[in-house]
């Protein structure tokens, strides 16, 4: 259940007076008494407002109220205009005076003082205590794969030309060094430590680990160049000096040093920006004063952000509301709105009746105007020249298309006319915005008016934009702008076009599904054979599900012959038979050879089984989100139609009308004529199948002779289908089935078909419609055996015990299909019945 039909629900609960509880109560008690007596019984009428009015008609009131109120709202933010248009920067061409005493903030001030407060906070590191442990390995460790490689031996091995050590050694060094994270030592350092003996080594390297010490002791961060300047104070160092008086050693031994050194801070971003947020907070607000009476500009200065502070505090940039204007747009909204109330109900009643659809005609309206208002109050584009058409031509176009999808488009087109004058008011009452947002509104409704593919969707979607690119050069050039504004509101144009589009389209997604609406674009979806329902239908009820395809092909042909929805009846076929999922085996097209599991059970029961499929198919599709208008078809596509099979088995072949509507479904009958075509096409198609060599004119009195009947048993009766409609319906079933079972070639090798013969086959024209009764067989059966074999003999039965004849029973050679023909595609196909397969259990026939 949609939320908005949940709404409706409680609130008809609510408004639902004890006493008109009780009424009901006592009317449907007073209907049943009068069924039995054949008359009718005097009901209570239901109890009105103590004013004389109707709750229904107390809930249009209050919606109009809400939505005047709501418009008029929005309308009047225009009157908060910029009394002062002056910006910073700006010649004041009069004096402008002070009209009270008021205490305003200088921005200038304050944000120059914390700029200021800024600047003294320094960035904030964090220590790396592992720093000065890392860079003392870091030199142990090549300290001790230079004394390692220095004594490897190696004695025919070359040596290096440049530092005379061995090559190998020195290169299996430097690889390890490398490795270590010591990329800054050289070959000439290894091949100098190399040289050195095993004590100098020592030496060297407990020399490395004290002045590593004292290095990574002072502060290095690692932003800027103390990194640097550590490293060149290593070779200055006067205890590196002392030890080794040789430069060569010194050089050596400085650069592993520097090439171990590591940052010991490292600037942390969080804390820094946590201390200037707190510098910046701990500068007060600058306030001034200005007294009444005094200036706050005089002509000729130049406007800075200090007396726009001003104009702020003093309420001249957002005066107070004018209560004479006001009163005024509140009495031309509620105007609009009664104007509107009065044409639904004189043109569009079945709209103004319903309460759920007035709300969406409401809610359209008012997210249009707020869309204007907000997008020209918090968006900051330039609304100056056309600019400010771009919303309009954005938001009331896209509430205007989805009014047309969802509601009506001749509904849509007035109140798009209307809500372009609103967008007149917004901003200065100029004509320009409301051309421009007509314009583009008045095109999206007929662009989206037929819309039923996605290509219609891309159509329409090129539609508005072009037309807006149009209408925005038009008043472009009638303003006399130039090359470059005119340009700029042709891209704008289209734009707006692009994103009125796709909030129509989100739009109607959304109300669809919250008022249960029903649209082609839904229909679309849901008639994609590859959707998850339909694949499953078709594994579990394979028959069925072949069925429903036919009888879409049947429904949609017909619904085009006589303008009625033709998406709409191909979806519900899909779907009508939905219910058959839960119990496929009791529906002959699905039996596959089974056992008839009818035989088993009472006709009675037979009769629930079938019935039951109706109200299953409902509620899945009702689970799966479907709109009410394929559940209401799907629940009238059988009408209260009779299951005579049963009804008949039941009665043991005699009418018993009190027996009757046991055996009826439960209806109720088709209300449109899309639920009246669904009907007639499954009748059509499900009888079809019991045709024998079909030829066009078979098939026409075949067709003519179910929908005469369904029109006798009034299932026709609550649709608004015309006869000459009804004509055309069963002219299109005529010329479908004539192309869906087309005479076949008999092959070569099908020897029967080629020499068998029908003696005494008459003309298909003067054929009887085919009907079955099931009626006792007659004491005096019409004897056959003269007949030759294969010919045609019409058998017609009647029923003694009645003056009336009854139906009567027309066989084929082939008796295979004589009790689905009897429902016409209804109750014996639906059973499963089938004399080929248990012919020991059918019931009494004439041979």
């Amino acid at each position: 259940m949609t939320p908005i039909r949940t709404l409706q629900k409680l609130w008809s609960g609510f408004h639902a007076l004890p006493h008109d509880i009780t009424r009901r109560r006592r009317n449907a008690a007073r209907v049943r008494e009068a069924a039995k007596r054949g008359g009718e019984g005097g009901l209570e009428r239901p109890t009105a407002l103590p004013n004389g009015f109707s709750w229904e008609r107390a809930g249009r009131i209050g919606l109009g109220v809400a939505a005047s109120a709501l418009l008029t709202a929005l309308l009047c933010l225009h009157l908060w205009p910029n009394r002062v248009a002056l910006r910073v920067g700006d010649i004041a061409t009069t004096d402008i005076i002070a009209q009270r005493t008021v205490r305003y903030e200088d921005t200038d001030a304050t944000t120059e003082l914390r700029q200021a407060a800024l600047q003294t906070v320094g960035r904030r590191y964090g220590v790396l205590p592992d720093a000065p442990r890392l860079a003392a390995e870091t030199a142990n460790i090549v300290f001790d794969i230079v004394d390692r490689w220095a004594t490897y031996p190696a004695d025919n091995v070359p040596i290096d030309a440049e530092t005379g050590v061995n090559t190998v050694r020195l290169q299996s060094a430097l690889d390890d060094i490398y490795r270590q994270g010591a990329g800054a030592v050289r070959k000439e350092t290894v091949a100098t430590l190399f040289r050195f003996s095993a004590p100098e080594r020592a030496q060297a390297k407990a020399t490395a680990a004290d002045l590593l010490t004292k290095l990574m002791a002072r502060s290095i961060k690692d932003d800027n160049d103390d990194l640097q300047n550590a490293r060149a104070d290593v070779a200055k160092s006067e205890e590196l000096r002392g030890v080794f008086p040789d430069a060569k050693h010194r050089a050596a031994i400085a650069e592993i040093v520097a090439a171990s050194l590591l940052p010991t801070q490292r600037f942390d971003a969080g804390a820094t920006r946590a201390a200037e947020r707190l510098a910046q907070g701990a500068v007060p607000a600058q306030w001034r004063r200005v007294a009444a009476g005094e200036p706050v500009i005089r002509a000729g200065e130049r406007v800075t952000t200090a007396e726009l502070d001003a104009f702020a505090a003093l309420g001249l940039q957002n005066p107070r509301l004018d209560a004479i204007a006001v009163a005024i747009i509140g009495a031309m909204v509620t105007g609009m709105v009664a104007f509107v109330s009065v044409y639904l109900r004189l043109f569009h009643g079945k709209i103004y009746r319903s309460t759920p659809t007035l709300l969406l005609l409401a809610i359209q309206m008012v997210l249009a105007v707020a869309g204007l208002k907000i997008g020209s109050l918090l968006l900051g584009l330039p609304f100056t020249g056309v600019h400010f058409g771009y919303l309009g031509m954005m938001c009331v176009a896209s509430a205007g298309m989805a009014i047309a999808l969802l509601v009506d488009a001749g509904v849509a087109t007035l109140l798009v006319a209307l809500l372009s004058i609103a967008s007149g008011m917004i901003l200065n009452n100029e004509l320009r915005y409301t051309l421009l947002t007509l314009g583009s509104s008045l095109i999206g409704i007929v662009s989206v008016a037929t819309l039923k593919s996605r290509s219609d969707y891309l159509r329409a979607t090129l539609i508005l934009c072009g037309a807006n690119a149009v209408l925005n050069a038009l008043v472009g050039l009638l303003e006399g702008n130039g090359e470059r504004e005119i340009l700029s509101a042709v891209i704008w144009g289209g734009i707006s076009g692009l994103f009125a589009m796709a909030l129509f389209y989100t739009g109607v997604a959304i109300f669809e599904r919250w008022f249960g609406i029903t649209t082609h674009l839904r229909l679309l979806e849901l008639s994609d054979p590859a959707s998850p329902v339909l694949q499953e239908f078709r594994l579990q009820a394979p028959g069925s599900y072949a069925h429903s395809l036919m009888v879409g092909n049947l429904a949609h042909a017909a619904a085009d012959s006589i303008g009625a929805d033709s998406l709409l009846c191909r979806v519900a076929a899909y779907y009508h038979d939905l219910g058959k999922m839960n119990r496929p085996e009791f529906f002959i097209e699905n039996q596959s050879g089974l056992e008839n599991a009818h035989d088993r059970i009472a006709p009675s029961l037979s009769a629930l089984v079938l019935a039951a499929h109706v109200k299953d198919g409902v509620e899945m599709c009702r689970a799966l989100g479907f709109a009410p208008r394929v559940l209401e078809m799907i629940e009238q596509h059988h009408g209260t139609t009779l299951m005579k099979f049963f009804f008949y088995r039941a009665a043991a072949g005699k009418p018993n009308p009190a027996m009757e509507s046991q055996f009826r479904y439960p209806g109720p009958k088709p209300q449109t004529k899309e639920s009246a075509i669904l009907l007639l096409a499954d009748s059509v198609e499900a009888a079809s199948r019991s045709l024998d060599k079909p030829t066009p004119a078979r098939i026409a009195a075949f067709v003519a002779a179910i929908v005469e009947e369904k029109r006798a048993d009034d299932q026709l009766d609550e649709c608004n289908l015309t006869l000459r409609e009804i004509k055309m319906v069963q002219e299109s079933f005529v010329r479908t089935l004539s192309g869906a079972l087309h005479a076949r070639i008999a092959y070569p090798s099908d020897r029967k078909a080629i020499v068998e013969t029908v003696p005494g086959l008459p003309e298909a024209a003067d054929m009887p419609t085919p009907t079955v009764s099931f009626a006792p067989k007659p004491a005096t059966p019409i004897l056959v055996e003269q007949a030759p074999p294969g010919a045609f003999v019409p058998t017609v039965t009647t029923l003694p015990d009645f003056d009336e004849p009854h139906y009567g029973e027309v066989r084929f050679e082939e008796p295979t299909h004589e009790h689905r023909m009897d429902n016409e595609g209804g109750a014996a196909r639906d059973a499963g019945y089938n004399p080929r397969r248990r012919r020991g259990k059918t019931p009494p026939r004439t041979e």
